[in-house]
């Protein structure tokens, strides 16, 4: 049977249980149409007539879409049935439609083939007499040849007797059936997943299905019409144009395959030849033949490994649980075959019990037909006593009538190593995939061969989409790299590469990724190239913002006014700057490696610690403090401390100024605050006192007229005068020096003794008073204000004469000088006292000259101390004086 054959054998098959064929007729006289309406319907319950009176008519069902065949006569109202049929061809092209009519020619019939009619009959009864009289061998018309149409022009299955309209009927049947044939096997050459191409005699394409024009990668149009030797010039001289012109001449079909070295591909060709040419399906099998390459591999190794490998055989009389074990059977468990019998029993009691189950789960599987083979692996204990891995592999080779397993045989391979691997591997993979960091494998081709969790997190996949893929990693390597490290790899001309790169992954673009990258070899041989990955965006982010951060704080750390030193948790000093350096009188390295409570004289290392670790990081903490100079002395500073990271360590980040004029300034204000309160003591207490006493005696001398109180007025107004200038000197110059010279003590003490004593003596006028006695026994000169000083030297002597002293001695000291007078002296217990403004124990004296030599010292950054001197008077002594 031809393939034609075929589709309208099936064509037919399927019209039985089909939707209705509708049939339109359009005939020339209404008797004509009933019986061939008639005729027609009763060729099949699938036939369903529908008349139109007219061509027009018609013309407007077929327009519908309501038609799947046409029967029309020659004589129409309007048009003929030749004018009818181009008129339908112009709507459908392939729309069956036969040609029934009683005024048949030559002429007719050559002109409705030409239109394309699918079947022409001349309407003629059993005599061979037309409907409208005429005989056969006379013409219809007079301007019409006579018909040709012959017995041999009918189908063989149409009698030459037959009823006209029963032969109506087969044709319309036939045309039916051939052009549901011909849409049938056009869809399904096109449904086809092999490629299919018609040529003919001439080499002509003449059909491609759409499988075909994929693999052509050509529109049908370009190749339709065109000769495959002219169109396709490579296949000349090739397989195959021999095979096919082999076919066409022997005239039988032929198969092969064929290579086609450009895109590298295989085709399998199917060529079937007829009388108009060359019927040609052709499948792409590239795929197959390199699956059936792979397998031929897989199977030698195969075979390999079974003809290497210690297998036992096992034959099983399921009937009778017989089981008769070959000698390596029994010598996988270290039994000699002896020692076996041949009873099911004996494979059994030997399998583990956790086991047991699952073994008897497949095989009564497979006994059930449920699966082709009965595999399990299971552990079998071995004489020794140590539990061996068995590969248990069997197939049921006989059953009854009732489908029941007879018998079974099979093998038994020990796998224990194998399962040891199988541990060793899994273990390696869970390690691989609990590993923190992405890590693959990839094949020589750059291919994820074997990749772990993390990287599959990386690419948001799963692992089976990502084997198989190019690695992204990899091509941008390559496309950043002049060299290719990868390829070097593979070729083992290196070991190992590893790096840092820009990489764009799902979850952020522009990631930054460093890679290692190892040869991997196996047993000798290439087995792929580890990558393990690790995302450090942020680190390195991180690292470039504190490396421009550093660059700046080194600017400001080198250059910086004030003093600056980076110090660990425990305290020690990693580095200083120069000022640092500079203020406290080391070298930089000396520095570094001190501890800081060294420098800070009020700190001690467990308060260090603790206040570091309260900082949080980024917080800065401020306090005073003091340090200690490489030279011992000392100076108040203010520290700002600040917590930072410096990659990954905790450090702190001390800044530290000297705030010693600070602290003067504010010794000063406090001064000026006591001396405030000192003023508003004078003005609310001891100015009142002699103004109450004025007053008083004023009051007695106008009451009484007694002169004598006006004296003593004068001297109330004395002492106010003396206690106004204590005041301004406490006020304007308690605590001011000015220009500092060399002063020669000696000379001026013997020249203020000379124009003071007499003063002092004559306070009172007591011209009987004996003169007071000044020593000079200083022979240093010291560096002061000359003026401040002898307002000291004035205050002392004064002190001196207020309290009943008669001799006052100035001497030398050491780092300075002193000042006795052989007066009552000062207890103890009220020495401390003496200093306070407004003191005093003299019923004329204000209480602030002492005070003022205390300023007066201070001014000069003097220390004045007050003792007992050799004859037991006061004795000032003034140390830390400076000589020229």
């Amino acid at each position: 049977m031809t393939t034609r054959d075929r589709y309208e054998s099936e064509a037919l098959a399927a019209d039985a249980g089909s939707d209705p064929v509708r049939v339109l007729l359009v005939a020339e006289r209404p008797s004509v149409g009933d019986r061939a309406a008639a005729a027609i319907e009763d060729r099949g319950e699938r036939f369903a007539v529908t008349s139109a009176d007219d061509a027009a008519e018609a013309l407007g069902a077929v327009d519908a879409g309501e038609v799947d065949c046409v029967v029309s006569g020659y004589d129409l109202p309007g048009m003929d049935g030749v004018e009818f049929l181009r008129a339908v061809r112009d709507r459908v092209g392939d729309l069956p439609f036969v040609l029934f009519t009683a005024r048949g020619s030559e002429a007719v019939a050559s002109r409705a083939v030409a239109a394309g009619v699918d079947e022409y009959l001349p309407l003629r009864d059993a005599d061979g007499v037309a409907e409208d009289g005429t005989a056969d061998d006379e013409p219809a018309d007079t301007d019409r040849p006579d018909d040709e149409t012959t017995d041999t022009d009918r189908p063989d299955d149409e009698p030459t007797d037959a009823d006209p309209y029963a032969a109506l009927a087969e044709r319309v049947d036939r045309a039916v059936s051939r052009s549901r044939t011909e849409h049938q096997e056009t869809e399904h050459l096109d449904r086809m997943t092999d490629a299919f191409c018609g040529i003919d005699e001439s080499w002509r394409l003449t059909y491609l299905n759409e499988r075909a024009r994929e693999l052509l990668e050509r529109d049908a149009g370009e190749l339709l019409g065109e000769r495959i030797w002219d169109r396709f010039p490579t296949l000349r001289g090739t397989r195959i144009e021999t095979e096919f012109r082999d076919a066409v001449a022997s005239g039988e079909p032929t198969a092969f395959e064929y290579h086609f070295e450009g895109p590298d591909l295989d085709f399998a060709i199917d060529a079937y030849p007829s009388d108009t040419g060359l019927s040609v399906y052709f499948r792409d099998v590239t795929d197959e033949r390199e699956r059936e390459r792979e397998l031929r591999e897989l199977s030698e190794r195969f075979r390999l490994a079974v003809e290497g490998a210690d297998v036992g055989v096992w034959d099983w009389d399921i009937r009778t649980d017989e089981v008769r074990f070959d000698e390596r059977w029994a010598g996988m468990l270290g039994y000699d075959k002896s020692e076996i019998a041949f009873e099911l029993s004996e494979w059994e009691d030997r399998v583990h019990p956790d086991d047991l189950a699952e073994v008897w789960a497949a095989l009564e599987a497979h006994f059930a037909g449920e699966t082709e083979y009965y595999r399990c692996d299971h552990r079998m204990e071995a004489k020794s006593g140590e539990w061996k891995w068995i590969r248990d592999r069997g197939r049921v080779v006989e059953r009854n009538d009732d489908g029941e397993p007879v018998r079974a045989v099979g093998i038994h391979i020990d796998v224990t190593e194998e399962k040891e691997r199988e541990r060793d591997l899994e273990r390696y993979r869970r390690l691989v995939d609990e590993f923190p960091n992405p890590v693959a494998l990839y094949d020589a081709d750059s291919r994820f061969a074997v990749v772990n969790d993390r990287l599959t997190e990386v690419y948001e996949s799963t692992p089976e989409e990502l084997v198989g893929r190019k690695s992204p990693l990899l091509r941008r390597l390559r496309e950043t790299r002049e060299d290719d490290p990868f390829a070097a790899l593979v070729a083992g001309d290196r070991e190992a590469v590893s790096g840092t790169i820009e990489l764009d992954l799902p979850e952020r673009s522009d990631a930054i990724i460093d890679f290692t990258l190892r040869r991997l070899v196996i047993d000798g041989e290439f087995d792929g190239v580890l990558a393990v990955s690790r995302d450090v965006t942020e680190k390195r982010r991180r690292q470039r913002a504190l490396e421009r951060t550093s660059a700046r704080l080194e600017a400001l750390f080198e250059d910086s006014p004030d003093m600056v030193d980076i110090h660990d948790k425990a305290g020690e000093i990693v580095d200083a700057n120069p000022v640092m350096a500079a203020e406290l009188g080391y070298d930089r390295e000396e520095l570094v490696g001190m501890d800081v409570w060294e420098i800070d004289t009020e700190l001690d290392p467990q308060t260090g610690i603790d206040l570091w670790q309260s900082i949080e990081m980024g917080e800065t903490r401020r306090l005073e403090t003091t340090f200690r100079r490489a030279d011992g002395t000392t100076f108040p500073v203010e520290v700002q401390v600040r917590r930072v990271d410096v990659q990954g360590d905790d450090r702190f980040l001390a800044t530290s100024r000297d705030i010693s004029e600070r602290k003067a300034y504010e010794r000063r204000i406090e001064r000026e605050n006591e001396r405030l309160d000192e003023f508003a003591s004078i003005v609310s207490h001891d100015l009142r006192n002699p103004l109450n006493v004025l007053s008083g005696y004023l009051r007695l001398a106008r009451e009484t007229g007694n002169d004598s109180y006006f004296d003593r007025c004068d001297t109330a107004l004395d002492e106010m005068e003396r206690l106004i200038d204590d005041v301004l000197t406490l006020a304007r110059q308690g605590d001011a020096v000015g220009s500092v010279d060399p002063v020669p003590l000696d000379e001026l003490a013997t020249r203020y003794a000379k124009d003071a004593v007499g003063s002092i003596d004559g306070d009172e006028g007591d011209e009987s008073a004996e003169p007071i006695e000044v020593a000079v026994e200083t022979e240093h000169d010291v560096l002061a204000d000359p003026g401040r000083l002898k307002r000291l030297l004035q205050n002392l002597f004064r002190n001196a004469a207020e309290h009943g002293g008669d001799r006052i001695v100035v001497g030398d000291l050491p780092d300075g000088f002193y000042v006795a007078d052989d007066g009552p002296g000062i207890p103890e217990d009220r020495r401390d006292e003496v200093f306070e403004s407004g003191h005093t124990t003299s019923e004329s004296g204000t209480g602030f000259g002492l005070a003022i030599v205390e300023r007066i010292a201070e001014a000069h950054g003097w220390e004045v101390t007050l003792t007992e001197g050799d004859d037991g008077g006061a004795r000032f002594e003034f140390t830390g004086v400076e000589r020229p």
